[in-house]
């Protein structure tokens, strides 16, 4: 068996190892000075700590406790408060949202107006036009720009 990690002796120590992995261990550790050494430390450590006082709180929390549950358990008095005072902090947030709601529609309407239907210029419908039989330019404007490119 290979040495075991540290948390498996410190189980060990602690008698918190199934029965067939401790029987294991102790065959392991009658070979094996290191981990004897080792299983020794946490032993020590473990036996030192138990010796250590407990420290006293200096203070008593369940006195504490109860002190708040009891006053949380008491109706806290309000005094009423007007209408007005309660709606003057809303007062910004309904502002905001109607200029959003308003500059929203305003630029939908620019946005749906520019989508209108415009009627194309003369000359670019013409384009479209019969070709006459044996004429080379569709529109007449287009070869007047031709020749005069000449």
């Amino acid at each position: 068996m290979t040495c075991p990690h540290p948390h498996q002796l410190s189980a060990y120590a602690d008698h918190e190892m199934p029965p067939a992995e401790t029987a294991q261990l102790r065959g392991h550790l009658q070979n094996c000075l290191a981990c004897q050494q080792q299983l020794d430390a946490i032993t020590a450590l473990s036996q030192r700590l138990r010796a250590l006082p407990s420290p006293a709180l200096g203070f008593d929390l369940a006195g504490q406790w109860d002190d708040r549950l009891r006053s949380a358990a008491q109706p806290l008095h309000h005094p009423p408060r007007r209408l007005w005072t309660h709606w003057r902090g809303w007062m910004p947030t309904g502002l905001a949202a109607g200029l959003a709601l308003a500059s929203g529609v305003w630029l939908g309407g620019l946005w749906l107006g520019a989508g209108m239907a415009v009627s194309p210029a003369n000359s670019v419908v013409r384009v479209f036009d019969p070709v006459p039989p044996g004429g080379l330019c569709a529109a007449s404007e287009i070869c007047r720009l031709s020749q005069g490119m000449r």
